[in-house]
């Protein structure tokens, strides 16, 4: 199967901490990592994963040099 798919592609931020933040508290992180995702991104992934050819298309803003 081929598919052809417009979706989102955004730069994921996840950060590991000890506790959900509090209204107005500040809390360190204990990591940080950057990956490639967003939903489009997500369903073209899992897509191929399962076997299909897929291309995925999207706009990549200035920031997005990844």
């Amino acid at each position: 199967m081929k598919i052809l798919n417009f979706g989102s592609f955004n730069i994921d931020r996840v950060y590991n901490v000890s506790q959900f933040v509090s209204e107005g508290e500040t809390i360190l992180a204990k990591s940080l990592k950057i990956f490639p995702g967003g939903k489009g991104l997500n369903q073209s992934i899992a897509a191929a994963g399962a076997g299909a050819s897929v291309i995925h298309a999207g706009t990549v803003g200035p920031e997005g040099e990844f």
